[in-house]
């Protein structure tokens, strides 16, 4: 049976700010997807909550990418990426790594990382894998990447720490 208030819900235009609305109400886990830049010497990274696991077998993740973003053009050139899940207290390093600017440099000279697999990871991050690129496919005004995982690490408390989660256009943790 159907709720009552179901049947009388308001229709909205489809617009982009309306569908911005919509997928604001979903939670979804902060990430930082790194790589190299193009030229090779320097590192790149961007905020992201577009991601998802793929597939077990093999293991996969999906990331979706602005098809104007430095990183999309570090992952292109490189094949690889870094996928850094942030914990509950890194908001200020998802904004970092979300303004357009700050450079690319200062985002690195500001953040713990290593190198694995010839990729930058974020050393603080709560947890982290290498990938390899896949595919890359178009959607709209985004990439599509899928990867196989290389590497998987921790940089996180024993017991785990909450993650870092956007919802409602704002930086939240779990409850």
């Amino acid at each position: 049976m159907s709720h009552p208030r179901a049947l009388h819900a308001p229709v909205q235009a489809v617009t982009s700010e309306a569908f911005r609305y919509v997928f604001a109400q979903l939670p979804t886990g902060v990430t930082i997807v790194t790589s190299n830049c193009p030229d090779g010497t320097s590192p790149c990274g961007m905020t992201a909550s577009a991601v998802c696991s793929l597939s077990l077998h093999p293991l996969m993740v999906l990331v979706c990418l602005n098809n104007h973003s430095r990183t999309l053009a570090g992952i292109r050139f490189n094949g690889g990426f870094a996928l850094n899940l942030l914990r509950h207290d890194q908001a200020p390093l998802a904004e970092q790594f979300a303004d357009a600017a700050i450079s690319q440099s200062d985002r690195f000279a500001r953040t713990r990382h290593h190198q694995t697999d010839a990729l930058p990871v974020l050393s603080d991050a709560l947890a982290w894998l290498t990938c390899q690129v896949a595919h890359m496919h178009p959607g709209g005004d985004h990439t599509i990447v899928t990867a196989t995982v290389r590497s998987i690490g921790s940089g996180g408390s024993p017991g785990g720490s909450p993650p870092l989660v956007w919802h409602n256009r704002k930086f939240t943790t779990l409850a």
